[in-house]
């Protein structure tokens, strides 16, 4: 069980609740708390927002960019 099931679980809620107060249809629910399909932000904001909790504490990012630089000068 993923988190945000846990979480939905502990909540009261059922995927056809939050399908409905999503606005969504409860498959494509189902898909974003089985990791099958990508949440996009304004629906994972209003996860959070349903569930009473940060959008951090059930959605991690998925991806990080990272910039590296370097101001060191290499000597041989």
């Amino acid at each position: 069980m993923t988190n945000l099931a846990k979480l939905r679980i502990s909540k009261g809620k059922t995927q056809e609740q939050m399908a409905k107060l999503l606005g969504i249809g409860v498959s494509t629910y189902n898909q974003y708390e089985n990791a099958q399909r990508s949440i996009p932000y304004d629906v994972a904001k209003k996860v959070a927002e349903l569930l009473e909790v940060k959008i951090e504490e059930i959605f991690l990012p998925t991806r990080f960019t990272v910039s590296k630089t370097s101001n060191q000068t290499e000597t041989a």
